[in-house]
């Protein structure tokens, strides 16, 4: 009902971002949403627009279902974002650009970099591979629903068939959507064929079981991560996306920091850490990419590994 009182166009992740709700989702600010919004929208909160929000995020799940005017495709959508580059990348390995930039309409829930990041070490570098192409195709399908599925009507769902035709559950508890064992972080990102639903996990099939290896050490589980990274990275930044691959290889360093395997001597892990200083206050993408290239294949050098 709401996107057909109103249709501007405007960042909702900034309104994500920008709008205050209280901790106990009992209280929305709403000169916040408004400021989020922009004036230059000319939006006017009514009465019923209030109600809305404050319904939905009562319930966990700020969901302000708007198009943008001018809204891309769902692949252009979660290119824009910045914080989709493995999926994106993924996505083209597999095959799948053409359909998901087709006519649709799609319910998408994209996994971000992070939720990547947090598969099993050597996941990403297996699944990229051109021998594993129908196994990355079955994972990918599996995060995409035909139809336009707006955050209002997940919320009384039970389950939902993906385009691999296997089911997704769909559970809202603790205040929270939940698609699987994904949590769903932001709703309603509006697409010109569809829209996207940001999850924290990806989704993995229960019949896929990706072959990477199952490393218990910190060393073993860094040497995986920054491979991983290094992996994403390089066609990013060859393809000109220098910014996004910086992006991947700075959540990789902070994962290996974390982590703070023994093979990484004090001068080394306090190279990493200046790295990741100095990275923080550059604007400049290709130098950010290249520093941190250095720091990782430094890392990588001390805990035995190397790439080419």
């Amino acid at each position: 009902m709401l996107h057909n009182i109103v249709s501007f166009n405007f960042d909702v992740q900034k309104i994500l971002a920008k709008s205050k709700v209280s901790q106990n989702r009992e209280k929305v600010d709403f000169n916040s949403v408004a400021e989020a919004m922009g004036d230059s929208n000319k939006f006017f909160l009514s009465n019923t627009m209030k109600r809305y929000i404050k319904t939905i995020t009562a319930a966990g799940v700020l969901c302000v279902s708007m198009v943008s005017l001018n809204a891309g495709t769902i692949l252009e959508t979660a290119s824009s974002a910045g914080k989709f580059t493995i999926l994106e990348k993924a996505v083209k390995a597999a095959g799948l650009t053409d359909a998901l930039n087709g006519e649709g309409p799609f319910t998408v829930f994209a996994p971000t970099d992070e939720a990547f990041m947090r598969l099993p070490k050597g996941t990403i570098a297996t699944l990229l591979k051109p021998e594993n192409k129908a196994m990355l195709v079955e994972i990918l399908t599996y995060h995409v629903v035909s139809g336009k599925v707006e955050g209002s009507k997940a919320v009384t769902l039970s389950e939902a068939t993906a385009l691999n035709k296997k089911k997704l559950t769909i559970k809202f508890k603790n205040a929270a959507l939940y698609v699987n064992k994904s949590k769903v972080i932001a709703t309603d990102v509006m697409a010109s064929n569809g829209v996207i639903h940001i999850i924290d996990e990806v989704l993995i099939p229960a019949a896929i079981k990706p072959s990477a290896s199952q490393s218990s050490s910190a060393a073993s589980q860094s040497a995986e991560i920054l491979s991983d990274a290094i992996s994403v990275g390089v066609d990013l930044f060859n393809d000109g996306k220098e910014a996004d691959c910086a992006k991947v290889y700075k959540i990789a360093l902070r994962a290996v920091v974390a982590l703070k395997p023994e093979e990484l001597d004090k001068a080394t892990m306090a190279t990493l850490n200046k790295t990741l200083q100095a990275v923080s206050n550059e604007k400049d993408a290709r130098k950010n990419a290249w520093t941190l290239r250095y720091a990782m294949d430094k890392a990588m050098k001390s805990l035995g590994h190397s790439e080419d």
